[in-house]
């Protein structure tokens, strides 16, 4: 899977110059996170609803809702936004892009073609694809499976989902402690006959889940 597939094309965007007031009313309004600052069609940085929330007075504050409206919009999206902004391309695979996101501790990339803003990926957008993937929304059981590290051991057991005749939805093979645990969607409700052939082949495979 592409960033392509997941990300949100056509984001919201403003400019530097945009007052803070307003760039929180398009954040409240289309229910977002993030806001990529575009200048003469070039990304120049991005602010996010955290980094509104750490200049706003505090609940204390003697000031009246209209004037904290007055000051923040003539405090400008540039002088509070994040200029060194990681993106990605619409091509780059989507755990790729998971991995930059965790490693660097952001909430989204922008996504550029080129010098062009074409897209945003969030967290939400991974946690989509996440849910996607692993085949969670029809009807199914989970079972994991620990494997030694070898080759021959996912052939067999493919080779005994296919004698059982039983479709796989998904299939992701986990490192762990020296061996691979093996975590299989299947499209069934019952697979019980499953569970007892590939512990007859001597496979320890965890209780179902649903």
């Amino acid at each position: 899977m592409r960033v392509a597939e997941w990300m949100k094309k056509d984001p919201i965007t403003i400019g530097p110059e945009t007052g803070v007031w307003e760039a929180a009313r398009l954040l409240r309004q289309y229910r977002i996170r993030h806001l990529p600052v575009v200048k003469k069609g070039t990304l120049v940085g991005i602010v996010t609803d955290r980094d509104i929330k750490r200049i706003l007075p505090s609940p204390a504050t003697s000031l009246s809702v209209y004037e904290v409206s007055y000051l923040l919009d003539r405090l400008e999206v540039k002088e509070v936004m994040t200029k060194e902004v990681m993106t990605v391309g619409p091509e780059v695979p989507i755990e790729e892009a998971a991995k930059l996101m965790h490693d660097r501790k952001i909430g989204c990339l922008p996504v550029l073609e080129g010098d062009a803003l074409v897209g945003i990926i969030t967290e939400t957008d991974l946690l989509a694809a996440l849910v996607e993937v692993m085949g969670v929304r029809e009807p199914s059981s989970r079972l994991e499976v620990e494997l030694p590290e070898t080759l021959e051991a996912l052939g067999e057991v493919v080779g005994i989902l296919q004698h059982q005749q039983v479709a796989v939805s998904n299939l992701v093979a986990i490192p762990h402690e020296g061996k691979k645990v093996l975590v299989l969607r299947l499209k069934t409700i019952d697979p019980s006959s499953t569970i007892k052939a590939l512990q007859q082949a001597g496979y320890r495979v965890s209780p179902p889940l649903r």
